[in-house]
């Protein structure tokens, strides 16, 4: 059945236009004027964009179900506006091994509603794995977190650098666990300085996952083989939040200071991809210590929020979230609206105001640092391969 969108502000690389999109067959056929199908999908009022990207999620699964699966992960993410996600490695059983891929492909198959895609571990001994495996991208921990995956030989990088394939991106872990703020930011910005050095010396991409401070954004731009990511949590929340939250406080890297929190959003336009680091733990491990965040039904509506204050450009917004992600990880056919791409598509109501509620989540974690926090800009209807699985704000089955 051929799907038409009308009459909405369709997000073509750029601009907003007003045009139509024929769907047919899973796939964006045609972008025009007075297009004719079997179905219509009126987008009056409503943006039209390509399906978002995610290039930092935890699933949780296999491991942690308690915490996440692909099931309940995959419905955040739609009803956020992600259409694909990518998984990291730090299960408890952590991925770092073709085995280990690919069980999780097998299961992702299985479960989610939204393409998952994953990266790979990275360790001191495991670069046969990786040849196996030929993953997407590569992750590296060169600071503590959640798993232990951080590297404890200080050859293993380069070695990692020059061996994985060139044209795919090693995305790194730069943060220091110091508990210390100062001393935390500190020894990341070094870490942080020590990755991209080596990435300039090897000729290597790679890609910075959630930077917190300015300083760490400025260094990436030193190469041009180094992009960097930024979560939402960094942009809109700072050490005085996590102070009020207590140990729903807790991420890495740490929430920096208000002064830190307003460098960072000052350095918005260096950036290249905005990333939930969607971390869900339950109520209890969080009291426990866990660190981290759910962030995929929180993270387009704060941006969108941020656009209508005037702290950052709309369209940027919509570039980082969705063709910046796939052109750093090299996914074809997504991130755009565009003949012959696939029809993952976002339609969101951008006067639609809401209060954060975790009770509504579909995801596991019922609860957010953003708790009651009044948001404007709402995911209305998502198509999946040209097939509306979300709509008037909620799933279809």
């Amino acid at each position: 059945m051929d799907i038409i969108i009308k009459n909405g502000k369709i997000f073509l690389e750029d601009k907003f236009v007003e045009k139509d999109i024929l769907i047919q067959d899973g796939k964006i056929i045609k972008i025009g004027s007075n297009l004719k199908g079997d179905k219509t999908v009126d987008a009056h009022g409503y943006l039209v964009l390509p399906g978002l990207i995610d290039p930092h999620v935890h699933m949780r699964e296999p491991g942690a179900t308690y915490k996440e699966d692909f099931y309940t992960g995959s419905r955040a993410a739609i009803a956020g506006g992600f259409t694909t996600v990518i998984d990291m490695p730090n299960n408890p059983e952590p991925t770092i091994t073709k085995e280990r891929i690919d069980e999780k492909i097998k299961l992702a198959k299985q479960k989610a509603i939204c393409d998952v895609l994953f990266h790979f571990g990275g360790t001191d001994n495991n670069f046969d794995e990786v040849n196996k495996a030929d993953p997407l991208s590569m992750k590296i921990y060169l600071g503590k977190t959640t798993g232990d995956l951080m590297l404890s030989n200080p050859n293993s990088l380069e070695l990692h650098y020059k061996n994985f394939s060139k044209n795919k991106p090693i995305v790194l872990h730069c943060g220091s666990s110091n508990e210390d703020p100062e001393k935390n930011v500190d020894e990341t910005i070094q870490i942080t300085e020590n990755a991209i050095s080596l990435a300039i010396k090897t000729n290597r991409k790679i890609h910075l996952a959630h930077a917190s401070t300015k300083k760490e954004v400025t260094l990436a731009k030193r190469s041009k083989n180094c992009t960097v990511e930024v979560a939402p949590h960094h942009l809109f929340l700072s050490s005085k939040d996590a102070e009020r939250l207590g140990p729903f406080g807790k991420v890495y890297p740490i929430l920096r200071s208000e002064q830190k929190q307003l460098m960072l959003q000052s350095s918005f336009d260096l950036i290249d991809c905005i990333a939930t680091d969607h971390a869900p733990h339950t109520s209890e491990d969080k009291e426990d210590g866990a660190a981290g965040f759910p962030g995929l039904e929180t993270s387009l509506g704060l941006m969108l929020t941020a656009c209508n204050l005037g702290l950052f450009d709309k369209i940027s917004v919509i570039q980082k979230m969705s063709h910046n992600v796939a052109d750093v990880f090299n996914i074809q056919g997504k991130g755009r609206i565009k003949s012959g791409y696939i029809a993952d598509i976002t339609i969101v109501d951008p006067k639609k105001e809401w209060n954060v509620n975790p009770n509504e989540f579909y995801t596991k974690a019922k609860w957010s640092p953003f708790d009651g926090r009044k948001l404007k800009g709402k995911v209305k209807t998502v198509l999946k391969d040209g097939k509306i699985i979300f709509d008037d704000y909620h799933f279809i089955h």
